[in-house]
C-alpha cells in the first residue's frame, strides 16, 4: 500500500531537498543546509560569551589589585552581571526548544497514523496497534510535560542558580541541584520507559554494522548532555534507516523529522558548548560565584538540548519500527 508522508512544517521545508535517490543523499541536503546557521548562531554566542568573559576577568582582577574592596561584594556584582548577560539568550534557547518539541509532536500526530494505518493494510494489524499505541503515548505525554512542567521547572533551576550565586548556595543551591535531578531523572525514565516497550514489542531487534554502530553510539553518547548515553542505545535501531527507508514516503518523513530538529539543535548545541567552554575558562581565572552560575545556566541550555534531542530521536525510532513492520 502506497502512502505519502505529511508535508513538513515550513521552517523544515526550507532545509529540505526537492529531491533525493536515497536516504543518505537526503540526510547529507538536510545537513548541508541546516548548517547555514551555523555561522550566525556561532557570532550570537561569541558575542554573548565575550562579554561573560570580560566580566569573569574583571572579576578577578578586581579581586587581585584592590584586596581592599569586599570579595564578597565583588562576587554579587559578579553574579548580577552574569544573570543579566545570560537570561535573554537562554530564554530565547528555551522558547526555541519548545516550539522545536511541539513541532515534532503535532509532525509525528500526522505521520504515525499514517504509517499505522500502512502496517495494518499490509497485515500487521497487532504489530500496528501496538506501536502505535506506545509511540503516540510516548510522544504525546513527553510534548505536553514539556511545556507544562519542563519549561517552568527549567525557569526554576536558573532562578535557583541565580540565588545560589548571590547567597552563596545553602538551602537554594540544594533545591537548584533537585530540580536539575528531577528533570535528568524525568528524562531517563521515559526513555528507559519507551526503549523497554519496544524490546518487549521486538520492534527495536536488530542490528546495524558494527562499524558504524559503533561511531553512532560514541558521537550521540558525547554530544547529547544528559541523555546521550541512553540515545546511543538506540543507534543500531536508527542505523537500519538507510536499509529500509528506500527512497518513498518513509524517507521523506523520517527526512522531514530530521529537518524539523537540525536548525534548533545546531543553535541549541552552541550556546551550550560556548557557554559551558567560556564557565571553564573563567574557573580557571578565578571567577568565583560568575563562573558557577554561567556553568549552571549552560547545564540548563544542556537540558533543553536534551528535551529536543529526545523528543526527535523517539519519533525517528518510532518511524524507524514502523518501517520495518512495512518491510519498505
Amino acid at each position: 500500500m502506497d502512502f505519502e508522508a505529511p508535508q513538513p512544517p515550513r521552517e523544515a521545508a526550507q532545509v529540505m531537498p526537492r529531491e533525493a535517490d536515497s536516504f543518505g543523499e537526503g540526510l547529507l541536503r538536510v545537513l548541508a543546509a541546516a548548517m547555514e546557521a551555523l555561522s550566525p548562531a556561532l557570532a550570537e554566542g561569541a558575542k554573548n560569551c565575550l562579554r561573560l568573559l570580560g566580566v569573569l576577568l574583571l572579576a578577578a582582577l578586581t579581586k587581585q589589585l584592590a584586596p581592599g574592596l569586599s570579595d564578597r561584594a565583588t562576587e554579587l556584582a559578579a553574579a548580577a552581571a552574569v544573570a543579566a548577560i545570560l537570561l535573554e539568550p537562554s530564554a530565547s534557547m528555551i522558547r526555541l526548544g519548545v516550539e522545536t518539541v511541539t513541532q515534532l509532536r503535532d509532525y509525528g500526530k500526522l505521520l504515525l497514523p499514517v504509517m499505522a494505518s500502512a502496517l495494518a493494510a499490509r497485515g500487521g494489524v497487532t504489530a500496528s496497534g501496538a506501536l502505535y499505541v506506545g509511540t503516540a503515548l510516548v510522544d504525546s505525554v513527553l510534548g505536553a510535560a514539556v511545556s507544562a512542567i519542563g519549561v517552568p521547572m527549567l525557569w526554576a533551576y536558573l532562578a535557583l542558580s541565580i540565588a545560589a550565586a548571590v547567597s552563596g548556595g545553602g538551602i537554594t543551591g540544594r533545591l537548584r541541584d533537585l530540580i536539575r535531578w528531577a528533570l535528568e531523572w524525568a528524562l531517563k525514565l521515559t526513555l528507559y520507559l519507551f526503549t523497554g516497550y519496544m524490546a518487549v514489542t521486538g520492534a527495536i531487534s536488530g542490528t546495524a554494522d558494527a562499524a558504524a554502530s559503533r561511531a553512532a553510539r560514541i558521537a550521540i553518547s558525547g554530544a547529547v548532555p544528559v541523555v546521550g548515553g541512553i540515545l546511543s542505545d538506540a543507534a543500531d535501531t536508527v542505523l537500519l534507516s538507510a536499509s529500509v527507508l528506500g527512497s518513498g514516503a518513509g524517507m521523506w518523513g523520517m527526512l522531514t523529522v530530521l529537518a524539523i530538529f537540525s536548525v534548533p539543535a545546531i543553535k541549541i548545541g552552541c550556546q551550550y558548548l560556548m557557554l559551558k567552554g567560556t564557565a571553564l575558562l573563567g574557573a580557571g581565572l578565578g571567577g568565583g560565584a560568575g563562573s558557577d552560575l554561567a556553568e549552571h545556566f549552560a547545564a540548563g541550555m544542556g537540558l533543553v538540548m536534551a528535551l529536543v534531542s529526545t523528543q526527535a530521536v523517539l519519533l525517528l525510532v518510532s518511524g524507524v519500527c514502523f518501517l520495518r513492520g512495512l518491510g519498505v
